[in-house]
């Protein structure tokens, strides 16, 4: 990828990226790091409400006035079961990136997007990208990552199935480990689940007036 040919990346991937507290750390440890942010996106791949992570770009936690918690769902998560992300609609009619990008346009961060889906396509599936992905952080960046949750068995399946045989064949040709730091510490209890998902104040309250805006509920 051309993105880490000049300097030392931090990157995060998600196939679509949202610009919450767990984001605002993220962006906030690469600088640390003297990187260069780089989100990696992957609009290709399909949505499925069954993926926490998915789901999540469709049902946000917000904080109302009188500090107590909400959330809200911005898509009908049926009728979007199985639709390639790029493809997604929120109940509103606005698509699900071009909801996304507003929000990230209001945040004000500096931070660099590639949308990465041919370069995906073209090595194959997702034992097979990883690697060539991975190799990226033996020495041109650091990825934030979190690759394993206890309680959470469908990734548990995919980090033991795809990640760490990756990892290993990694290290069995160039002797070391790529560089990934964990997103965000482990065993969160709920209050801290709920702040990673949450946003930093002017996001927050774009989402609730864009929640009423729309006739969408606000679930305490």
């Amino acid at each position: 990828m051309v993105s880490f040919q000049k300097f030392p990346r931090g990157v995060t991937f998600r196939q679509v990226c949202s610009p919450d507290n767990g984001f605002t750390l993220f962006f906030q440890c690469a600088m640390y790091l003297g990187s260069r942010p780089l989100v990696l996106e992957y609009y290709d791949d399909i949505f499925t409400h069954m993926n926490e992570e998915k789901k999540g770009l469709g049902r946000l936690r917000v904080t109302l006035k009188d500090n107590t918690k909400a959330i809200v769902d911005i898509m009908n998560f049926h009728d979007n079961e199985k639709k390639m992300l790029k493809n997604v609609t929120l109940s509103s009619g606005e698509k699900l990136i071009d909801f996304y990008r507003k929000l990230f346009n209001i945040s004000g961060y500096d931070v660099e997007f590639l949308e990465n889906s041919n370069w995906f396509h073209n090595i194959g599936n997702a034992s097979q990208y990883y690697y060539f992905l991975l190799l990226h952080f033996i020495a041109h960046g650091v990825l934030f990552e979190t690759f394993f949750d206890e309680g959470i068995s469908s990734e548990d399946k995919f980090t033991n199935e795809v990640i760490y045989p990756v990892i290993e064949k990694i290290k069995k040709k160039f002797g070391i480990n790529p560089l990934i730091v964990r997103s965000y510490p482990a065993n969160q209890e709920n209050e801290e689940d709920f702040y990673w998902w949450s946003y930093p104040p002017i996001m927050n309250n774009y989402i609730i007036e864009y929640a009423k805006k729309n006739n969408l509920k606000l679930k305490k």
